[in-house]
């Protein structure tokens, strides 16, 4: 995995937000385009797939969020300073 700098992780997120806007300002074109009224579509569905449809929105925002947690994680270890404190510790006197 090649190193990147803060700049290069805050470009490839502005290309993706931006890229993610795009696709949301083209979804009511695509509704139209197969003949979907979106709000039809919303009004038409009862509570139980309201909250299926919630569910599973939470729980991909959830995994997402993982995600980013784990690859920053991954990022501060792989950009770590090594410890340079003079080799290894004292060893402690067991009582």
């Amino acid at each position: 995995m090649a190193k990147k700098t803060p700049e290069e992780i805050i470009q490839e997120a502005d290309a993706l937000i931006r890229q993610v806007q795009q696709s949301l300002e083209d979804t009511p074109e695509i509704y139209r385009a197969h003949g979907l009224d979106a709000g039809q579509l919303n009004a038409s569905m009862g509570p139980k797939e309201q909250a299926e449809a919630e569910a599973v929105f939470r729980k991909d925002m959830e995994d997402i969020e993982r995600e980013v947690a784990e690859e920053a994680a991954r990022l501060s270890f792989a950009n770590a300073e090594p410890r340079t404190g003079g080799g290894m510790r004292k060893m402690r006197n067991m009582i």
